[in-house]
């Protein structure tokens, strides 16, 4: 079944990818900062691809907000009114995609969709939060609603920030099975915003 679950991440990742890729780049010659987007989604794609195993959740709802939480945000257009100057969104785009890849670059091999436990990650930006990439990916999604405000966009965030949440919660009933995971989670109290459960 974990097998299954790997190569299904893969290529779904692969095609989500390639889409948003694909209808961004027209929008890159008004809005360049738009390249640090595609950057952390093809570096998490590098990662997925050569991820090691790991003791897999199998819940259907865990796969499943796992699965609809990652599509959701690659479904945005690169249309909308503007609501704040490129220099705005674009600090908010460099700090949410810099977040986002030191939290990947700390986890390498151990990315992945679907909760897994393959090793628990404890320093750098998981020092000051439990799910880094989660917040990195809030400040990268608020930064491309500002240069993109639409009214699909902002259904498309709300809805990822809620399932951003909600995989979180399921990420963590399953690491905390772990003893080393229920001791760091007892140092760090935040899940996405520091100090804050």
């Amino acid at each position: 079944m974990s097998e299954a679950i790997r190569w299904s991440e893969r290529a779904f990742l692969l095609a989500l990818s390639g889409s948003i890729v694909w209808r961004l780049w027209p929008a890159l010659s008004f809005h360049p900062q738009i390249v640090l987007v595609l950057a952390s989604e093809i570096l998490g794609v590098i990662f997925v691809l050569f991820q090691r195993k790991g003791t897999w959740a199998t819940s259907s709802y865990t796969t499943a907000i796992a699965f609809l939480g990652t599509s959701l945000p690659l479904l945005v257009i690169g249309s909308g009114q503007p609501f704040a100057p490129n220099n705005v969104t674009t600090a908010l785009i460099l700090f949410g995609t810099g977040l986002a890849v030191i939290a990947k670059l700390s986890l390498r091999r151990s990315f992945g969709i679907v909760p897994a436990n393959r090793g628990v990650k404890s320093n750098g930006a998981y020092s000051f939060v439990r799910h880094p990439m989660y917040t990195g990916y809030v400040f990268n999604h608020i930064g491309f609603l500002l240069t993109f405000f639409s009214a699909w966009n902002l259904a498309i965030y709300l809805t990822t920030w809620t399932l951003l949440y909600l995989r979180a919660v399921e990420e963590e009933k399953f690491l905390l099975t772990d003893p080393e995971y229920a001791a760091y989670a007892s140092r760090v109290k935040g899940r996405i915003v520091p100090g804050l459960v």
